[in-house]
């Protein structure tokens, strides 16, 4: 695909964005590519960015997460990044990701390409965390069996508390019509856990619907944030108050959770 990947992971004392970036940074510069660090920390070459990161600090660990752009094709790149083409209904108080122009390393040298890259990183790695001392790669393929640390670490990173329990305040905001009416939903979560909700349909004609979601806005307040929410919240109704969902307003629900969990996820 023309674009490699790299993650370098390290206690979270040690962990510097414009560091890391810089590292990175020189590595290209050994392979003759002007590149530079900007004020972002974004790794650029005459103000086009080759490099994209993201991070990650949990407990005492570090991650940082880079793409870079060997030779890839940038005008699919350019169309999947588009705010205009995925306008998404989320606003967090996350670092907003800032759109830039963006550039192969190809157009600066004819011969670099994933292994050289790699390399070249290594090399600085070495230099600047191992004291000089040589690191010998490990190339993992379908022969080798993985460490158990590595292992423990794939299962953490499909837990709730990776995905969603670190994450900022966010709001997804949603909307959707159904044959009995329009529904507008807010879903405010912090730290994986749903805050405040409040769905409302303001030309429903029927007690039923009102009193469903309304029900439903109580109910997510305290969930976790996840494909389970809604499993979790009508739970809490009928427990709370048994028979607020009944045979008459069943079809209103399962409509409804069917809808919040495919924009929860």
């Amino acid at each position: 695909m023309g674009n490699s990947i790299y993650t370098i992971f390290m206690p979270r004392e040690a962990f510097s964005r414009k560091v890391n970036a810089e590292l990175v940074s020189r590595a290209l510069q050994e392979l003759d590519v002007p590149a530079y660090v900007n004020e972002r920390h974004d790794i650029a070459v005459d103000g086009f960015k080759v490099s994209g990161s993201a991070y990650k600090i949990i407990n005492k660990r570090a991650y940082h997460h880079g793409t870079m752009l060997i030779d890839a094709d940038t005008a699919t790149l350019k169309g999947c990044l588009s705010k205009g083409a995925h306008k998404s209904s989320i606003v967090s108080k996350g670092v907003e990701s800032v759109p830039s122009p963006v550039t192969n390393l190809r157009n600066y040298s004819y011969t670099i390409d994933h292994q050289q890259f790699c390399e070249s990183v290594l090399y600085e790695f070495i230099r600047d965390y191992n004291d000089g001392q040589e690191i010998e790669p490990i190339v993992f393929d379908g022969s080798h069996v993985l460490p158990q640390r590595a292992l423990d670490m794939a299962d953490e990173l499909q837990t709730w508390d990776w995905i969603y329990g670190q994450t900022p305040e966010f709001t997804n905001r949603i909307a959707t019509e159904f044959k009995w009416g329009h529904v507008d939903g807010m879903i405010r979560s912090r730290h994986g856990i749903i805050t405040e909700a409040d769905f409302t349909s303001p030309d429903a004609a029927d007690a039923q619907s009102v009193t469903v979601l309304s029900a439903i806005s109580n109910a997510l307040r305290g969930c976790r944030y996840s494909e389970k929410a809604m499993e979790t919240a009508l739970e809490k109704i009928n427990t709370n108050v048994p028979g607020l969902i009944n045979p008459e307003n069943e079809e209103i629900v399962q409509q409804l959770v069917q809808w919040i969990n495919k924009r929860l996820i």
